[in-house]
C-alpha cells in the first residue's frame, strides 16, 4: 500500500496503456495516483494533488488548456518526445519519452522538494 505522506500525483494522458503504466511506476514509488484521459473539463482542484504529470498528447490536444494547467498549477511536470516542446518553459520540468523509469520518479520527487521548500 502507498504511503500517502509521500504525495498525490494526478496523471494526464489519453492513452490508457501510458496511464496505467505511470500509474503503476508512479504508486511503485510510494505515491497515491489519480488518472485523467485529457485536460479538458476544467483545472483540478489545487489541494487536491501536490504534483500533475501531464502527456504532451494530452496537452497538445487542448494546447489553451494545457497552458492555463501550467500557469494555475505548480508543479507540473510534462511528458514529451522532445526537450523543446512549446509549453516545456512553463513546466517545472519536461521528461523524455520513452525513456521515463528513473527520470520520471526525480522529476515528480524533486518537484515536490520544491513544492515543500520554496525559495
Amino acid at each position: 500500500m502507498p504511503d500517502s505522506a509521500k504525495g498525490q500525483i494526478l496523471v494526464i494522458a489519453p492513452a490508457a496503456d501510458l496511464r496505467n503504466s505511470l500509474r503503476f511506476a508512479l504508486e511503485a514509488e510510494g505515491y497515491r495516483v489519480t488518472t485523467r484521459e485529457n485536460v479538458s473539463g476544467g483545472l483540478p482542484p489545487r489541494p487536491s494533488y501536490d504534483c500533475i504529470v501531464l502527456d504532451h498528447h494530452a496537452a497538445d490536444a487542448d494546447r489553451e488548456a494545457a497552458r492555463r494547467l501550467a500557469v494555475s498549477f505548480q508543479p507540473t511536470v510534462l511528458l514529451a518526445n522532445h526537450a523543446g516542446h512549446p509549453l516545456s518553459s512553463l513546466m517545472f520540468r519536461t521528461v523524455l519519452k520513452p525513456m521515463l523509469g528513473p527520470a520520471l520518479a526525480n522529476a515528480v520527487r524533486d518537484a515536490l522538494i520544491t513544492r515543500a521548500n520554496p525559495t
